[in-house]
């Protein structure tokens, strides 16, 4: 149960630090003071930032669905419609 909470804080920081670069990217664009260079630095953190987002969301994805795998008496066809 540790790692799907630490999963959890991981997802929480990096979905702060999508929220954090678009402000600043957005700050920049409507100030307009920005140089080239410091937007594609902002672009780039806030791709990373968003990378790793999905990546950390897949990962408790994939943790939660083995983790209902484990459960007694489930099986991987569950849900599937009797035949």
């Amino acid at each position: 149960m540790g790692s799907i909470s630490q999963l959890r804080r991981l997802r929480d920081v990096y979905a702060g630090g999508v929220v954090a670069w678009t402000l600043c990217l957005l700050l920049n664009v409507l100030q307009g003071e920005g140089s080239a260079r410091q937007m594609v630095l902002l672009l780039g953190l806030l791709a990373v930032f968003l990378v790793l987002l999905l990546w950390s969301a897949w990962c408790l994805w994939d943790a939660g669905a083995h983790r209902g795998m484990d459960r007694p008496g489930r099986t991987a066809n569950a849900h599937a419609e009797p035949s």
